[in-house]
């Protein structure tokens, strides 16, 4: 029996074993409770900006005795890490893209210390997280793909590195290594993204004012994924 979505399923997979994990914008701390449930780690932080859902995942960790492993922490992003916890993974899920590198930019040295793994999984704005790993010297060692009640989720896995090496643009798009694999909800998301870009590039050229900067750059999004499919 399991307690999360299909999404937060497969956020789980990426997760490491013996991992020490902070969940940030826990929401009823879930992932962690799953996560120690099986076996896969045996500590966690799970981080809330706000004291109601604190509560409710303090609730939770208590009616399933799990207090002594998940410390849960009211504090705004990554401020709940002290390098005391040694926390290696950082687990950012269902927050959009900007909001995800802001929390990332706004961590401290010492949030950050002990940290080689990010595991993010943006609602919106996938390429944006994928420039903030790279600018910031991780690389992406891990994707996936899934369709989960009408909206497609992107996770990533990245690790620190001494060197990252860039992407191309297509790849900051679509994602290095969801690009390699092709699953089949790859193909059904940029089908769908792919008919909508020609839409747009269509009723831009009609438009009153051409912005030929914004249909150029469709342009180009349309060429990287005729590629791709």
């Amino acid at each position: 029996m399991t307690l999360l979505s299909n999404r937060l399923q497969a956020v789980s997979k990426m997760v490491d074993t013996n991992a020490r994990v902070a969940d940030i914008g826990s929401d009823h701390a879930y992932l962690p409770v799953e996560l120690i449930e099986n076996n896969t780690i045996d500590y966690a932080i799970a981080g809330e900006v706000a004291s109601g859902p604190m509560s409710r995942s303090k609730e939770d960790i208590d009616k399933f005795g799990l207090s002594k492993k998940i410390d849960v922490r009211l504090g705004d992003g990554l401020a709940v890490i002290e390098a005391a916890d040694k926390i290696d993974t950082v687990v950012i899920a269902g927050m959009g893209g900007i909001l995800i590198c802001d929390i990332l930019t706004r961590a401290t040295e010492n949030q950050l210390s002990n940290v080689n793994t990010l595991i993010l999984q943006p609602n919106i704005g996938e390429p944006l997280v994928r420039h903030w790993l790279i600018e910031n010297g991780f690389a992406i060692v891990d994707e996936d793909l899934l369709e989960d009640e009408h909206h497609d989720y992107e996770i990533i896995k990245a690790q620190k590195v001494t060197n990252s090496s860039e992407l191309s643009e297509a790849q900051y798009l679509m994602g290095p290594i969801l690009m390699k694999r092709k699953s089949a909800d790859f193909i059904n998301k940029w089908q769908r993204k792919l008919n909508s870009y020609q839409k747009a590039v269509a009723n831009m050229k009609h438009a009153k004012e051409i912005d030929t900067k914004k249909i150029h750059k469709m342009q180009q999004y349309i060429k990287y994924v005729e590629e791709i499919l």
